[in-house]
């Protein structure tokens, strides 16, 4: 690649700004292992001439110089309109276009081929993986002619596209799941920008927390209430709610079959899907019987930042697991459908319900059994939770194979791509 370049350099040291001030600076984070993330951007303000040295020129490969194994060595080309500048953690590429574009060689540098030679010069720093500038000019590019870059490419791109659709309609469907609960309940919470307001001091002597008697919590209060269906505790509604318990390094188990699987909050997505992927482990000698968790809880996050506190999933995995001190177990009475709950707790944490209700401690929100316990939920007849159950089940289940899909046929249209680069006759 070095005998490409004509233009090799490391990006901005300094530090960027949240407030949008000066022009959009790409940092590590906006590479991702799909192509380029530029939704969380930060700015920074130069002057003319470090604007001028630090510019991006469309075509510019931007390569990862520090991240994580398979993200060290990431590269995409840039192509955004306007001004924007790059973080010391990338390295710029400019090639020679009139011999590869840079499209192509980002697409056979990101191929398993390409990351073979990443993984072969990438060093571990700190628990972080580098690679330099003199080991990116190492890289060794297969170039056929222009032409022929230009018709991989274009094949790629197409694959690329449809992968994308795919993937859109997948968030697309997720994104929809809190709107469908809440339209199924009949609870409509209005907004307003009203950010000023006074309630008096017999109020607030038992919580005094602006969030908490805030008109929009008060609104999405009164929202619940007047929905299709009447109101319960959720303590009416459960057997039990009981916290984990805590296990810190020292108490952790090492190696795949070395103990029980110790779900956090981490093992909960966004959309309440519950996975034991690289989870941390604890002894079983340390578990009593009653920390087990069983088939159909509803695991409740008590702790997390304001955003994620409250997501919750439901527990129906086949190996015995145990839990954080961050999660709750809810242990529903019969004819209530835990995956139900789930959707509706879900739906609660979507709209900033859990929130406002949360405390904050330590720059995290929580909240305690207690609190849980008090929560108002509207509560319809079995058939009509277990209809709502279903039907987020089977919008989970199509974007889950969208995305299966969307996978399935990049990789194969990457396969595609390096197969016909390294045929002996590629034109």
């Amino acid at each position: 690649m070095g005998n490409l370049a004509t233009f090799i350099q490391y990006g901005i040291s300094e530090r960027a700004n949240t407030a949008g001030l000066g022009v959009p600076m790409i940092r590590m984070n906006n590479l991702q292992a799909n192509g380029w993330n530029l939704s969380d951007l930060k700015h920074i303000e130069l002057d003319a001439a470090d604007l001028d040295r630090y510019r991006l020129h469309k075509g510019d490969l931007l390569f990862n110089r520090t991240n994580s194994k398979e993200l060290v060595g990431k590269c995409e080309a840039f192509s955004e309109d306007g001004d924007w500048v790059f973080a010391s953690y990338l390295i710029r590429v400019r090639l020679d276009s009139r011999r590869a574009i840079p499209g192509f060689v980002s697409a056979f540098l990101n191929s398993a081929a390409g990351r073979i030679q990443i993984d072969q010069v990438s060093r571990q720093v700190a628990g972080m993986s580098n690679v330099n500038a003199e080991e990116l000019r190492d890289l060794l590019i297969p170039l056929p002619d222009i032409a022929v870059q230009s018709r991989l490419l274009a094949e790629l791109e197409i694959a690329r596209i449809e992968r994308d659709r795919s993937l859109a309609s997948s968030t697309d469907l997720l994104a929809s799941l809190d709107r469908y609960v809440l339209d199924a309940l009949g609870i409509y919470p209005s907004e307003a920008g009203q950010r000023q307001f006074a309630v008096r001091f017999s109020e607030v002597r038992q919580r005094l927390d602006a969030d908490y008697h805030s008109p929009r919590f008060q609104r999405l209060r009164r929202a619940i209430e007047l929905s299709h269906y009447s109101t319960r505790k959720l303590s009416e509604l459960t057997l039990f709610m009981r916290s984990g318990f805590a296990a810190g390094r020292q108490d952790q188990a090492h190696g795949e079959n070395a103990g029980l699987p110790h779900l956090r909050p981490l093992n909960i997505n966004a959309w309440g899907e519950l996975s034991i992927a690289n989870t941390k482990r604890v002894p079983a000698s340390a578990v009593s019987p009653s920390d087990y968790i069983q088939r159909q809880e509803v695991l409740f996050n008590n702790t997390n930042s304001a955003d994620w506190v409250g997501k919750s999933a439901v527990f129906d995995l086949d190996e015995p697991c145990a839990c954080s001190n961050h999660m709750t177990r809810i242990c529903l009475k019969e004819g209530n459908d835990s995956y139900f709950l789930a959707a509706l707790l879900n739906a609660f944490r979507g709209i900033g319900y859990f929130s406002a209700l949360s405390t904050f401690f330590n720059n995290q929100a929580g909240i305690n059994t207690s609190t849980l316990g008090e929560l108002r939920i509207p509560v319809p007849g079995a058939d009509v939770q277990k209809a709502i159950a279903n039907t987020i089940r089977d919008r989970k289940h199509e974007a889950i194979h969208l995305r299966a899909h969307a996978e399935a046929l990049w990789q194969k249209a990457r396969e595609h791509f390096l197969q016909q680069l390294l045929k002996d006759d590629v034109s």
